[in-house]
């Protein structure tokens, strides 16, 4: 449903605007995937959810799907040594 729902977005902005319009969004959500966090740490998207105006709407992701709440939660120290190929 939500990449029908963004190839519409995209189809209207691309009718009512022009070919920038969808071009340059989908070049800001590229250079969105590209920010690294530490392996540990879950992101967020915030930047993503901007983009696409999903900011302000409440799903089921949201409420049941956090990093918070997850069983088992790893040593910092150790996830990311193993990441870096340390360990």
């Amino acid at each position: 449903y939500q990449k029908n729902q963004d190839r519409m977005n995209m189809a209207l902005l691309r009718n009512t605007q022009g070919l920038h319009a969808p071009l340059r969004i989908a070049m800001e959500l590229k250079a969105t995937e590209n920010i690294g966090r530490l392996p540990f740490l879950s992101s967020s998207n915030v930047m993503r959810d901007v983009l696409l105006g999903k900011d302000q709407s409440i799903g089921f992701d949201d409420i049941f799907n956090t990093s918070e709440f997850r069983e088992q939660m790893g040593q910092p120290h150790a996830i990311v040594e193993n990441h870096l190929g340390i360990l």
